[in-house]
C-alpha cells in the first residue's frame, strides 16, 4: 500500500512549517503542549487540597457552567472517551459531588447536575485556576493576554472548532 502526498495549491506565502528546518523545542505544538501540560499539573497541585484531580475539577466547571449536561457533552468538551467520563463521575457521585438522573423523555439519556456540595467546591476552582494562570503569566500586560487569547481562538477555528470553548465564556479568568 503506498502513502499519497496530499499537496495544496501552490502559494507565494513561505511556508510556516517547513519540514527542513523543524525542531522540536521550537515547535508551536510543543511549546503548546508543554505549556498545557505544566498549566495542568499546577492545577492538579492546587485542587489536590480540595480532595479532586484537575479532571474532575474540569467536568465539575463545565457541569456547573451549563457548558455540558450528559456524559456524551462532557467527553466531547474534554475530548475524553465516554469511558473514562464515566469513571470519573462515578467517583465524583461516590463522594456525593455530582448526581445522575434520567430523563423523563428518554431514559437512555442520563443529565448530570451538582450536589450543594459539587457546587461548594466548583464556587471555588476559579480562585484556585486564577492563581495558577497569575505564576504562569508574571510579566505578561493584558494586551499580551488577549492576543494569545485571541490567537489561540484562532487556531482552535482553524481546527474546525473542536474543544472546551462552548462553555467558557470570555471572562474566563484565564
Amino acid at each position: 500500500m503506498s502513502a499519497t502526498k496530499i499537496t495544496s495549491a501552490p502559494s507565494t506565502e513561505p511556508d510556516l512549517f517547513d519540514p527542513a528546518t523543524y525542531e522540536m523545542g521550537a515547535s508551536v505544538g510543543y511549546l503548546m503542549a508543554r505549556a498545557k501540560n505544566l498549566l495542568s499539573l499546577g492545577i492538579e497541585q492546587e485542587v489536590s487540597g480540595l480532595d479532586i484531580t484537575h479532571a474532575q475539577a474540569s467536568c465539575m466547571m463545565m457541569l456547573s457552567m451549563g457548558g455540558a449536561s450528559t456524559v456524551t457533552d462532557l467527553g466531547r468538551g474534554l475530548n475524553t472517551d465516554a469511558g473514562s467520563i464515566t469513571r470519573l463521575l462515578s467517583r465524583l457521585e461516590k463522594r456525593g459531588l455530582i448526581v445522575r438522573t434520567r430523563r423523563d423523555d428518554d431514559r437512555r439519556v442520563v443529565n448530570l447536575s451538582l450536589t450543594p456540595e459539587g457546587e461548594a467546591i466548583v464556587a471555588k476552582l476559579p480562585a484556585v485556576f486564577c492563581n495558577v494562570m497569575r505564576r504562569h503569566f508574571v510579566g505578561f500586560s493584558q494586551a499580551e493576554i488577549d492576543v494569545l487569547r485571541g490567537m489561540l481562538r484562532r487556531v482552535i477555528d482553524n481546527g474546525g472548532g473542536q474543544a472546551i470553548g462552548t462553555c467558557w465564556t470570555d471572562g474566563d479568568g484565564g
